[in-house]
């Protein structure tokens, strides 16, 4: 009833496919037969269900319904991707507090901007999406954005989202309003270390504190981007 495809397209560790599949039927049938179920999927499937009064009773997929079998591969597939979901977000928690740039996609409602990001990655790039809201973009910006227009953007937060009850897919939340911006960018393009910002007014200035010289092209780049004047003094 399972098949290895189904079973094997998430790429997640075999334990954690065998106890996907062993939560997801027991759920599905005790909630089916309105009974205890315990479920292992270590070979073939053993299904034991435990009525309120006398012995356990081994149940036989055969004698399950069509109908439920088809609700059980769904409730399957459904947990595995939630813990699918689960794992790319705890991979990808590293991109927090890095900055990436990104296309304007689309542009929502509330002026959220949908962005995608490519990443590289050792084996090839990745292709993420992530979302800024208003309040992350600054006052100057806003309204100004224009679908497929380039930006640099600093990664928040990652996080799955839930689409209907089901975790769906990892959210990254963008911001162009950090303080951090500016000196991670400028530390991006130089590779020097140790840049801070200590005041920024997003749109006004950026107050940057580093510890060598940094080249005047590479300020003039981070001013342009972020639309500010980035004043940048030394502190060995």
């Amino acid at each position: 009833m399972l098949s290895a495809d189904l079973l094997h397209k998430y790429g997640l560790p075999e334990d954690e496919i065998v106890d996907a599949v062993e939560c997801a039927v027991a759920k599905t049938l005790t909630a089916a037969f309105q009974r205890t179920v315990t479920v292992r999927a270590e070979g073939e499937l053993e299904i034991i269900a435990y009525p309120k009064l006398g012995h356990p009773v081994e149940m036989q997929l055969k004698d399950i319904p069509k109908k439920l079998r088809r609700h059980i591969i769904h409730s399957v597939e459904a947990e595995l991707q939630k813990r699918q979901i689960l794992l790319e977000a705890k991979k990808l928690q590293e991109l927090q507090g890095r900055v990436f740039c990104g296309g304007v996609g689309r542009i929502g409602s509330r002026g959220t901007l949908h962005v995608t990001l490519e990443i590289d990655d050792i084996l090839k790039p990745l292709i993420l999406f992530g979302e800024c809201p208003l309040r992350y973009q600054p006052p100057h910006e806003r309204s100004r954005y224009r679908i497929g227009e380039q930006r640099s953007f600093l990664v928040t937060s990652v996080r799955p989202v839930m689409v209907g009850g089901d975790i769906a897919k990892v959210r990254l939340i963008l911001n162009r309003t950090s303080r951090a911006l500016p000196a991670l960018l400028l530390q991006d393009l130089t590779g020097i270390a140790g840049i801070k910002c200590r005041r920024r007014i997003a749109g006004g200035f950026s107050e940057v504190v580093t510890p060598v010289r940094i080249p005047k092209k590479s300020i003039n780049t981070v001013g342009k981007e972020l639309r500010e004047h980035v004043q940048v003094l030394i502190a060995p």
